[in-house]
């Protein structure tokens, strides 16, 4: 009787322990679901927040880009610098240099100081953007093209085609400029259709290209998106200060500033440049009948 007892009324316990288990199991699966709607709703709140930010990043970011390209497209500020010697437009942001020190200027007679033959320098550091003027006697252009010293004496040299031709001239100006640069390797090269001469025939223009030495052309790709770098320079030499002394100007900065905005500024520079009449050197000239085929032959011994 006791174990039919039994067998009719389980144990209270046993029965607890599984209504508490099936309770324990429906209490998690409920969690779980209400932790899945939860994370598909907050999921669902940030794709929505996204979406309606990103267009406005989006509107931020090209406005941005839009105003710098603005700014680089803007005309440089110029402003004039007056010389005794010269008058020359040069960018208001640009540092200037007047070489007044009795050493830094340009000897009379050999035309070089502690800095070449430059009276005065004008640019831009941080962009490798220089503006420089040069002032030298015209026997030394001369003489530094093979000439004879004796061969030269004070007579009436005013015109840029008595000297030379343009074409000659204007490398012989290449040529110096490359010597006071030793420290590359490589020659400056003029633009064959830039060289022209003024009416009057005091003033030379020219452009004169360098290619610059790369330790890391992948490097420089990855920075600037090319695998070489030039430097361009304009040029302009007078005879206009009429004293037997040439007055040249470079404006010079690397290929890929010059394409932009600051390559317009540096024309207008070396474009607005006009010496002076002043000084008592004398003007030299030579006693040869064929000055450029001289010059030719200079040229080939110095190459």
């Amino acid at each position: 009787r006791v174990a039919e007892g039994a067998s009719k009324y389980p144990p209270a316990a046993a029965s607890g322990t599984s209504s508490s288990t099936d309770d324990i199991a429906s209490h998690s699966h409920s969690r779980r679901m209400m932790l899945g709607r939860a994370t598909t709703a907050a999921s669902a709140a940030a794709l929505a927040s996204l979406s309606l930010r990103a267009p406005a990043l989006a509107a931020v970011d090209v406005t941005t880009v839009a105003q710098q390209q603005q700014q680089q497209q803007q005309p440089v500020e110029m402003k004039l610098y007056t010389d005794p010697l010269f008058t020359l437009l040069i960018p208001t942001r640009y540092y200037t240099l007047r070489r007044t020190a009795k050493g830094d200027l340009p000897n009379a007679q050999t035309g070089t100081g502690r800095r070449g033959s430059s009276i005065f320098t004008a640019g831009d550091m941080s962009k490798a953007e220089v503006i420089a003027v040069e002032r030298f006697p015209i026997r030394v252009l001369l003489e530094e093209a093979g000439v004879a010293p004796e061969a030269i004496e004070e007579a009436e040299l005013n015109r840029i085609e008595k000297i030379g031709t343009p074409q000659t001239v204007a490398e012989l100006f290449a040529l110096r400029r490359d010597r006071d640069k030793s420290e590359s390797s490589n020659r400056s090269v003029v633009q064959r259709d830039s060289v022209k001469v003024s009416d009057d025939g005091k003033t030379l223009s020219f452009a004169l290209r360098v290619q610059i030495d790369v330790q890391k052309p992948e490097l420089l790709m990855e920075q600037m998106g090319v695998s070489e770098l030039y430097r361009d320079t304009l040029g302009k030499a007078t005879l206009e200060g009429d004293d037997g002394f040439i007055m040249a100007v470079f404006g010079s900065a690397l290929e890929t500033d010059f394409r932009g905005v600051d390559g317009v500024a540096l024309r207008d520079s070396v474009d607005s440049f006009r010496a002076l009449k002043g000084g008592s050197s004398g003007v030299v000239s030579l006693k040869l009948t064929c000055i450029s085929h001289i010059f030719v032959c200079s040229r080939v011994s110095f190459v």
